[in-house]
């Protein structure tokens, strides 16, 4: 049990004219939580160097399975469409199996040397290679457990409805959390059918939701409407999240609103990486309506997409350059983003974190300011989860 004192590390104070004020501060940490914080240094504490403390970054979307990550390089073959990428992808899943651990430990220590503390994985369950990748990587999840906490996520790639037994048989793992799906109307053909049947699994199974959707315009808004009927009718407030969501991209506010304000309202989270090659949930407007949202890393040189550095940072900070957000208080609140929602000032700009009893798991940047990590991105980072320094 680690029972120690950190000094000499800098927590943000204060928002005023454009600059975020910082304060030394000492932290003391017990039983993995923040138990003690104090102003100025501790004598005999362990020296964090002047470093600014943050909360630690939560990754809510990632796939460590199908990777090229962590094996030699290989860029994406250029296809047409979904359909074409998972007949792809049938031809090789087998072959993946051998390496897939070693590649999953790759990113994931890529991932984590960032500042991610926190992963929400996607595994494939298919007709093709059934639950053996979802068994390797929830293996290596296990072994990594002194640096992150994870959800599992079941995810049907190749099709929900064919996959159905597959599914019901991952469900019944106690170490799977969520069921994904994707693209229930164009991918399956009958939106309707997949829905009614993720929300009776999930709800026989206590498991959350995760829906990739890609789908745009009326088609996809239609979708999430139809996913919004059923979170309500289940009584699966908190429970669900739906990915990508490009089609709110394709709408206004006045055609957004009442959608806008049901997510909100039944606490349904929104996860973008935000795509530069299409349209993406709008950050402000779902701020403005109070819908949750994070900024993901999705794929990482995989047989999707080549890109991806693995930082959530540079994530966020493609966000806050998309959207424009330049001044102080919008770069600083994007931290949000990457952190499941936490920022160290509140939109007054008053200190709400750390508070005292707070888990101990912090991002220590030479950053002088979050603002100024979001913008620029490359600082040294020093990673603690649960009280515990990994990567001095």
């Amino acid at each position: 049990m680690i029972v120690m004192w950190y000094t000499n590390l800098r927590l943000e104070e204060s928002l005023s004219n454009n600059q975020t004020n910082t304060t030394y501060m000492s932290l003391f940490i017990e039983q993995g939580l923040i138990k003690d914080i104090k102003e100025g240094f501790v004598e005999g504490g362990v020296d964090m160097n002047g470093y600014l403390a943050l909360p630690a970054l939560k990754d809510h979307h990632i796939h460590l399975d199908k990777i090229h990550y962590g094996g030699p390089w290989q860029s994406v073959i250029d296809l047409n469409s979904v359909e074409e990428r998972i007949k792809e992808e049938e031809l090789f899943l087998n072959d993946f199996l051998e390496t897939s651990k070693e590649r999953a430990q790759a990113l994931i220590d890529l991932v984590c040397s960032f500042g991610a503390t926190y992963l929400k994985v996607h595994v494939n369950v298919d007709p093709i290679i059934q639950l053996q990748n979802l068994e390797k990587i929830y293996s290596v999840l296990e072994d990594n457990r002194y640096k992150l906490d994870y959800d599992l996520v079941v995810f049907p790639q190749h099709g929900f409805l064919k996959s159905v037994h597959l599914i019901e048989e991952a469900l019944a793992l106690p170490y799977v959390s969520t069921l994904g799906g994707v693209d229930p109307a164009s991918l399956d053909g009958d939106a309707i059918q997949v829905l009614d049947t993720t929300f009776s699994l999930a709800k026989k199974y206590d498991k959350k939701i995760d829906i990739h959707l890609h789908d745009r315009g009326t088609l996809g808004l239609w979708q999430i409407n139809e996913i919004i009927k059923r979170t309500q009718a289940h009584s699966f407030e908190g429970k669900v999240a739906i990915s990508h969501a490009y089609c709110l991209g394709d709408f206004n506010e006045q055609d957004l609103k009442a959608t806008l304000q049901s997510l909100s309202s039944l606490n349904i989270t929104i996860n973008t990486t935000v795509p530069l090659n299409t349209s993406k949930p709008p950050l402000p407007l779902l701020d403005k309506y109070n819908v949750k949202c994070n900024i993901i890393n999705d794929n990482i040189n995989d047989h999707w997409s080549p890109f991806g550095s693995g930082d959530l940072i540079e994530r966020s900070s493609r966000g806050a350059e998309v959207f424009q957000r330049v001044d102080e208080f919008g770069l600083s609140q994007s931290l949000k983003y990457v952190t499941g929602g936490v920022t160290p000032l509140d939109k007054n700009g008053v200190r709400q974190w750390p508070v005292l009893n707070d888990e101990a798991s912090i991002l220590f940047t030479n950053a002088s300011c979050s603002a100024e990590l979001i913008a620029r991105i490359k600082f040294d980072r020093k990673v603690m989860v649960k009280g515990t320094l990994i990567n001095e």
